[in-house]
Order: structure tokens, then C-alpha cells, then sequence
């Protein structure tokens, strides 16, 4: 009777571990799901600010060179 207990014991305790383990698994898989998405969304960001920044160096490059043109006008007495 006493290792028919036991036995009884192991089995639900195993039963509980294998449980918990494909919840645990299913848990994890959420969170890496969570995690893609968050870095997809971050990386959309960052593309969009990289872009943002190349317009702004353009404008500010054209802006720049506008002025150098002025600038050699003026001197040149053009």
C-alpha cells in the first residue's frame, strides 16, 4: 500500500512538472512573440529618424552650398 502511495505520489508530481513545463514553454513563446514585435516597431522608428536626418543633412548641405555660392558671388562681384 505504501508504494502504491508512493507510486500514486510521483505520478501527479510528474503529472504537475510536465504541466508546468508546457506552460512555462507557451509562456515563453508569448514573450518572444511580445519581443519581436517590440524590436520590429523600434527598428521602424529608427529607419524613420535615419531618414528624418538624411532630409535634414540634405536641406542643410544644399542650404550650405547656397550660401558658399552667394559668399564667392559677392566676392567675385558677379
Amino acid at each position: 500500500m505504501f508504494i502504491e502511495k508512493r507510486t500514486a505520489n510521483l505520478h501527479k508530481a510528474s503529472s504537475i512538472l510536465s504541466v508546468s513545463a508546457i506552460l512555462l514553454t507557451i509562456a515563453l513563446f508569448m514573450r518572444m512573440q511580445v519581443v519581436v514585435n517590440e524590436t520590429k516597431m523600434m527598428d521602424s522608428k529608427f529607419t524613420l529618424e535615419i531618414q528624418q536626418i538624411k532630409a535634414a543633412l540634405k536641406e542643410e548641405k544644399a542650404s550650405h552650398e547656397a550660401r558658399v555660392k552667394e559668399n564667392f558671388d559677392v566676392v567675385s562681384g558677379k
